[in-house]
């Protein structure tokens, strides 16, 4: 039997230990997971406020750790059984001690609850003044972000300006997602068929800002920084050094992304942050890893035009590694019961060139449709390295084979350094809700008034789509339409006009092709 002593210190050395372990081991395996960096988010003005309410609640949590662990240790060694005959005094309860408990339970509940819920309508309700929308879509595995206000443009890193409140409209193409950004607070589900919401106004580099970076994009006025000086306080000469170049790049992105010894965002004024799939989407999802890149807005702008004017020459290997080595393995293999592309007929043989793009476009089975995802070069690339890789020898295709197979399919136009076309279920959707706030005048079905002219047939709106958005941008009396008209569309996006355009073309009877992005966006430079 053990003495006195000897117990102590086994019930000390016991407590020790798990403190220890605590203290440890935790921290090291949260750590271990690849690219999941600080489990804070300092780098935008929403993901600030979340980290601060995790600090508080983590605080108020330590607090009742210790003084629960303190009583039970206290319990534990004042009132423990000292020998087999003798019986601990038995307590039944106090009334003042636990009224005291359960009322500093309920404050305590109620403090973080109001906390939480001021905190949850400050992040997760969408401000009125948005100054960009991004769509986020998810497939397995990888993700793809739209820029409906950049002409429907497509990138696979989600690049931003700072300072400015993006909204991002997140879904996805086949499972259940869920993007995170861990630096910026970004955190929401990505459901097939529908979309979720959320805002970020991001930091960006920290330096001296001139005010031509801070232009805002789309905008005719300036928008200013709404700069922290605590937080910049806390970086060495933050307020002295200007702006110049990549200040932080990421250090993770996965296997089929890995990270480039030169980031291709070196010639921009911004910082870089990890993005991934915090949701248990299938084999692959360890590889859903993607660059956040917040950039100067006048950055930004010359970024946006690079997009639109680079001259593209796609590295076919790189392609294939980001794309299809998650199934189909790094030498053509195949994975699991995904098939195998080395030898395989689809690849190996000319006669069935047509078949090896129309399913690359398309998809199959649990192969998501890449033709929204790569554009014409991208997918040559990727066909040509399969075809000509692993002892294939099945011909090479060129750019021009696979936009005569998306038009036999009747799929949308997505040749290189082009902006992705929206598509015209989309505009229309969006339209029909921006046309409610025409319905007072225009009627529900085109017909208004007899002093306001009909939509429904009307000559304007089925002819060339320029003469109808210019007067929905500047408003006018016009010889073709009588009448004063506001500029209703002076506010819109190009993505909002192009939708209400489209909507208002293909309603009431009226048969008239949709109007992309891209075109708005030429009528106003025209305009200009």
């Amino acid at each position: 039997m053990m003495s006195g002593p000897v117990k102590k210190l086994n019930i000390l050395g016991a407590v020790a230990l798990l403190v220890f372990l605590t203290a440890t081991l935790i921290p090291v395996m949260a750590f271990a997971v690849p690219g999941s960096g600080e489990f804070v988010a300092l780098y935008s003005d929403g993901g600030r406020e979340i980290t601060a309410l995790y600090n508080m609640i983590a605080k108020i949590c330590l607090g009742i750790l210790i003084i629960v662990e303190g009583v039970l240790l206290v319990a534990i060694i004042k009132f423990r059984r000292r020998d087999e005959d003798e019986m601990p005094v038995q307590n039944h309860g106090n009334l003042k001690l636990e009224f005291g408990w359960t009322m500093a339970a309920l404050i305590i509940q109620v403090w973080i609850g109001v906390a939480t819920i001021n905190v949850m309508f400050s992040t997760e309700v969408v401000p009125d003044d948005i100054d960009m929308t991004v769509e986020a879509i998810a497939y397995q595995w990888d993700w793809q972000f739209v820029y409906p206000d950049q002409g429907g443009m497509s990138h696979t890193d989600l690049v931003v300006p700072a300072h400015t409140n993006i909204k991002l409209e997140v879904t996805a193409r086949d499972v259940l997602h869920a993007i995170f950004i861990p630096d910026l607070g970004v955190k929401i589900d990505a459901v097939p068929g529908r979309f979720n919401y959320w805002w970020f106004r991001a930091d960006g580099p920290i330096g001296q800002v001139r005010a031509e970076d801070f232009a805002t994009v789309g905008k005719n006025d300036l928008l200013l920084p709404q700069t922290r000086p605590d937080f910049l306080a806390t970086r060495e000469d933050a307020s002295l050094r200007p702006v110049t170049g990549l200040e932080r790049t990421v250090s993770y992105l996965g296997a089929s992304r890995t990270v480039e010894e030169v980031s291709p965002y070196a010639n921009y004024n911004a910082v870089e942050y990890t993005g991934t799939c915090a949701e248990l989407c299938g084999f692959g999802h360890w590889d859903m890893y993607f660059r956040t890149v917040v950039m100067t807005p006048s950055s930004f702008q010359r970024w946006v035009r690079d997009m639109e004017t680079m001259v593209v020459d796609p590295d076919p290997e790189a392609i294939y590694s980001s794309q299809c080595t998650v199934c189909h393995g790094d030498e053509g293999q195949g994975v699991g019961t995904n098939p195998a592309l080395a030898g395989a007929a689809r690849v190996m043989q000319e006669d069935m060139i047509d078949d090896h793009i129309e399913i690359v476009l398309l998809g199959e089975g649990p192969m998501p449709p890449f033709g929204s995802i790569l554009n014409d070069v991208e997918i040559a690339a990727a066909i040509n390295h399969e075809r000509v890789s692993w002892g294939n020898d099945g011909g090479i295709i060129e750019p021009d084979d696979v936009a005569a197979m998306r038009e036999t399919l009747g799929l949308p136009p997505f040749p290189a350094g082009g902006a992705e076309p929206i598509p015209a279920a989309d505009l229309l959707d969006t339209g029909e809700r921006i046309y409610q706030s025409c319905v007072t005048c225009h009627g529900a079905d085109g017909v208004g008034p007899d002093f306001i002219p009909d939509l429904a047939g009307s000559e304007i709106v089925l002819g060339e789509p320029d003469a109808l958005a210019q007067l929905l941008i500047e408003g006018r009396d016009s010889d073709d339409w009588p009448g004063k008209k506001s500029p209703v569309a002076r506010s819109m996006t190009d993505f909002q006009l192009a939708s209400l355009l489209t909507f208002i073309r293909q309603s009431f009877g009226n048969e008239a092709p949709e109007v992309q992005p891209f075109e708005v966006q030429e009528i106003r430079s025209e305009l200009n």
